[in-house]
């Protein structure tokens, strides 16, 4: 769990928003997400294998794109 320290002149919005800030640095919201239901092994594979795949084809698209963009300069 995120400490912070409030000094006495800071109000309760800035302590609230500086914590949330500390909870989203630490990914506790997203681990909580992840474990909120169960997912099979099967499932989690699968998912993972299609983050991959688009991580790969975002990542070939952006390389084309920056071919694309030297080839116009010559």
């Amino acid at each position: 769990m995120p400490m912070i320290e409030v000094p006495d002149n800071n109000t309760f919005d800035v302590a609230m928003r500086r914590f949330k800030r500390a909870c989203e640095k630490a990914g506790i919201l997203t681990k909580l997400r992840q474990i909120e239901y169960y997912e099979k092994p099967t499932s989690k594979r699968k998912r993972k294998k299609a983050a991959a795949v688009k991580r790969y084809t975002k990542k070939i698209q952006k390389e084309k794109e920056i071919l694309a963009r030297e080839r116009t300069h010559y």
